[in-house]
């Protein structure tokens, strides 16, 4: 009797595992498509990715993301790290501050000489001319710390 209640909350963990990852994916995948997928899901309570068609606009769609450190050191070098899924490559990359300096790598750095608050965005281009991006992020700049 005791294995089957074990099975039984196995089996329980196993579910709640499964759920709480379709989620997690959900949320991810809908940050990047401005949130689309997750509210189709919810408003239609149906899966986009079990219809074919939108599955292969899905794959084929130019989408990015952008991770970097939104506060460092005046002085310290601050990473910005992007990657590009869809559309045809290679990928044209650029990191435009509100400060007039454009960064063209894929996973860029840049040192900052004054403090204050950096505003940037992420545009992707594609060998099509397509265009992806994140936009909006920030990084803020204190000053050098003893």
């Amino acid at each position: 009797m005791k294995a089957l209640k074990g099975t039984k909350l196995a089996a329980v963990f196993v579910g709640v595992g499964i759920a709480v990852g379709i989620v997690i994916a959900l949320a991810i995948v809908g940050s990047q498509t401005g949130g689309q997928v997750f509210a189709r899901v919810v408003e239609d309570g149906d899966n986009p990715f079990l219809d074919p068609e939108y599955l292969k606009t899905y794959q084929t769609s130019l989408r990015t993301g952008a991770h970097y450190k939104s506060e460092v050191e005046v002085g310290q070098s601050a990473f910005f790290v992007s990657d590009a899924k869809g559309g045809k490559q290679p990928y044209a990359f650029e990191w435009r501050f509100d400060d007039g300096v454009v960064l063209t790598e894929q996973n860029a750095t840049r040192t900052f000489e004054s403090p204050g608050q950096y505003r940037f965005d992420l545009t992707v281009t594609d060998a099509d001319g397509k265009k992806a991006g994140s936009t909006q992020m920030s990084v803020k700049v204190k000053e050098l710390q003893d």
